[in-house]
């Protein structure tokens, strides 16, 4: 509600619940920016994951970026704790190895900006990706991400961008 009356924002609702890359893409086509930072609904970001991730970005050869994500239940078990062990090696391990040469394999849902125009140019190949003769309801961030790599952009991995 406090976003709603913010000239900022622009609040869709679809009329069903369509499915994230559905979603995804009437956000794309409907987004003015230069940008599109995707976020997963049960995300939190660091106040200053924008001005971190930005950067990279200013590079028009960088079609995307993610941040370093965590799990903001780290504390609470075990379990919780793993995940967030596993969340740090895949960031700062795999994806910082990949960033060396610029193609980090899968920019991750939950903190992952874009650049609008390569977005753009990829929509119908990401609309139609299809597994096993069906639509593809998983895997979008790291289909989204190859698509990018693809299309020769350079896919980055930016560790101060805190999620």
């Amino acid at each position: 509600a406090t976003y709603a009356r913010d000239p900022m924002f622009n609040i869709i609702l679809l009329p069903e619940n369509v499915g994230k890359r559905k979603a995804q893409i009437a956000a794309i086509r409907r987004s003015s920016g230069d940008l599109v930072l995707n976020v997963d609904s049960d995300t939190i970001l660091a106040s200053d994951v924008i001005a971190k991730l930005v950067p990279k970005m200013q590079d028009p050869a960088v079609g995307a970026a993610m941040g370093q994500l965590t799990a903001s239940n780290r504390s609470d078990t075990w379990l919780t704790r793993l995940i967030d062990m596993e969340y740090w090696l895949a960031c700062n391990e795999e994806r910082a190895a990949q960033a060396r040469f610029g193609a980090v394999m899968c920019c991750c849902g939950p903190c992952a900006m874009y650049r609008r125009s390569a977005l753009l140019s990829l929509l119908d190949q990401y609309e139609s990706q299809f597994f096993r003769g069906k639509p593809s309801d998983f895997g979008e961030d790291r289909h989204l991400t190859i698509l990018m790599l693809k299309a020769g952009f350079r896919t980055e991995y930016v560790p101060g961008a805190i999620a």
